[in-house]
């Protein structure tokens, strides 16, 4: 396998990282919490779910494959093996043993890139929201554009990459956008406002039918006095949202975006 994804997997199994081990049943998958406990000379070692004893052995006496999937900075890394067998009572310290299978070193691992940015969610009671605008391509970014060219949108989440929306009219039609506009964004709270450059991404139909919702990335901001202000602000407004995140989670309270 390639030397970036080999190192990845040693990394992970040298650090004891966590995993997801997606067990075959019933046409289905089961998603089991895991963690890498070591290497062998024929294969790796996992901690065994506790509770899929059954579904294991069947696995092993079908020689069928499962998939192993762990996380790796901004990538998530998965490969497909097969459990050679079980490993009851695996000594992981003086004190701690727990019961492991031994999985065939995989032949191929796959890399996927993760966000690379923490997307905060928005409630709909925050200060902060957004609004949207179809501009041409040749249009200034500062300049205000004519109130027939927004299009109405609700916030959902916001990174520094990028903001989350919700697009909809009043009268319900479809909202008139799509991937090839050019989109001016301002980012509003009650003492600030942020201007950037995006485009959506491929965008979804909400349950209603009308609505839309979809991702809109911002356009890379230049390295320059009025670019890394706006980042600054960004980086600032995601981390107070992430904070009450937190807060709201520690607090048992659902989410109301």
């Amino acid at each position: 396998m390639p030397d970036n994804e080999d190192k990845l997997l040693c990394d992970a199994v040298a650090r004891n990282s966590g995993a997801v081990l997606s067990l075959p049943s019933a046409g289905m998958l089961r998603h089991c919490k895991s963690r890498f406990l070591g290497e062998q000379q024929d294969g790796l070692l996992v901690e065994a779910p506790s509770d899929q004893t059954a579904l294991v052995n069947t696995l092993i006496a079908a020689k069928q494959d499962i998939v192993i999937a762990f996380k790796s900075g901004i990538h998530k890394v998965a490969f497909a093996t097969f459990i050679i067998n079980p490993i009851p009572q695996w000594q992981v310290s003086e004190t701690s043993m727990v019961d492991a299978l031994l999985l065939a070193k995989p032949q191929k691992v796959e890399t996927l890139q993760r966000r690379a940015y923490y997307r905060a969610r928005v409630p709909r009671e925050s200060i902060y929201r957004a609004r949207v605008w179809r501009i041409a391509e040749y249009a200034i970014m500062r300049d205000v554009p004519l109130r027939s060219q927004e299009v109405r949108c609700e916030l959902r989440d916001l990174s520094v990459g990028g903001i989350g929306v919700r697009f909809a009219t009043k009268d319900g039609t479809p909202p008139k956008i799509s991937t090839t506009d050019r989109l001016r964004i301002e980012i509003i709270a009650s003492d600030q406002s942020i201007v950037l450059e995006g485009r959506m991404r491929e965008p979804r139909k909400h349950a209603d039918g009308a609505a839309i919702l979809a991702g809109v990335a911002f356009k890379k901001l230049e390295d320059n006095l009025d670019g890394r202000r706006a980042l600054a602000q960004l980086t600032r407004i995601v981390g107070e949202l992430q904070r009450e995140e937190l807060r709201q989670n520690r607090m048992g309270l659902a989410p109301t975006a």
